[in-house]
């Protein structure tokens, strides 16, 4: 494209050889190729400690068995979304009207699972969320009140890991598609929807469930114990060099000065001088 040009040019639509365009297209993402990794750090204190000691699934739910059959059966997820809440500023004297962003939003995430035949999926999901709010006593005291748990004691982080058929050919010479991490931090359930079951034709019983979630981080460089950082020049890795050789490490995040030049490397100078 012409560089004085506000609109491409004729010879600049569908520029480039049938090669490049057969390159392009013949490299697409598959939806059916991701996985979804719980962490539950937090489990044993929403899993076991329900005030119920003799909970049957108690032994079925220890150790991490139950999260690999919670990656494996989770048949759908999401890649997230997110938008912006805008205000509005109209200038009556110039007569235009622009748009600017005052919140961020994060919506849903909505997972959906196969359910094994010892319910042990089901259960897992029960008792998060019982626990969040554990209207269910030992003696099923009907007429019983219950108070919410505090959050930091549920909420836990998700992964979600989107791949490709040749994400993991190490074979010299072979092309290698890079993934794409999302990590959704203080996730908790907030809808189990019910489960219909009928006579007639058979089919898997599938649960699905809403997560709420604060935010999400996504890289998608693919390169393990690097956290993606934009920048003004663009996305770089936190080992990388940024703007005036100053690096982002957990070790020179010390001082105030430190900080405030972290902050401006990744958003500007936001702060009026003088502040520091």
């Amino acid at each position: 494209m012409a560089e004085n040009s506000l609109f491409p040019r004729k010879s600049d639509i569908f520029k480039g050889s049938t090669l490049d365009i057969r390159d392009s297209l013949a490299r697409v993402s598959l939806d059916t190729l991701y996985q979804v990794t719980f962490s539950f750090g937090k489990s044993r204190i929403w899993l076991e400690n329900l005030g119920n000691h003799d909970a049957p699934g108690k032994k079925r739910t220890q150790g991490t068995d139950f999260k690999r059959k919670m990656s494996l059966l989770c048949t759908q997820a999401e890649i997230p979304g997110t938008s912006f809440t805008t205000d509005l500023a109209v200038g009556h004297h110039q007569g235009i009207q622009e748009s600017f962003p005052n919140l961020r939003n994060f919506p849903p995430l909505n997972l959906t699972f196969y359910c094994d035949a010892d319910m042990v999926i089901l259960e897992v999901l029960e008792r998060w969320m019982s626990y969040i709010n554990p209207i269910m006593t030992r003696k099923r005291d009907y007429s019983a009140y219950s108070r919410f748990n505090y959050p930091e004691d549920y909420k836990e982080i998700l992964h979600v890991t989107k791949f490709e058929r040749d994400s993991f050919v190490e074979k010299k010479g072979s092309y290698q598609s890079s993934l794409a991490h999302y990590e959704f931090v203080n996730v908790w359930p907030t809808d189990l929807t019910s489960m219909r079951v009928a006579y007639g034709e058979p089919n898997v019983l599938q649960c699905s469930v809403q997560f709420a979630y604060d935010r999400f981080f996504s890289s998608f460089d693919g390169l393990e114990g690097q956290v993606p950082v934009n920048t003004a020049t663009g996305l770089i890795n936190s080992n990388d060099a940024v703007e005036g050789g100053y690096t982002f490490s957990k070790g020179n995040l010390q001082t105030t000065g430190q900080l405030v030049r972290a902050d401006n490397a990744q958003y500007g100078d936001t702060f009026p001088p003088g502040s520091f």
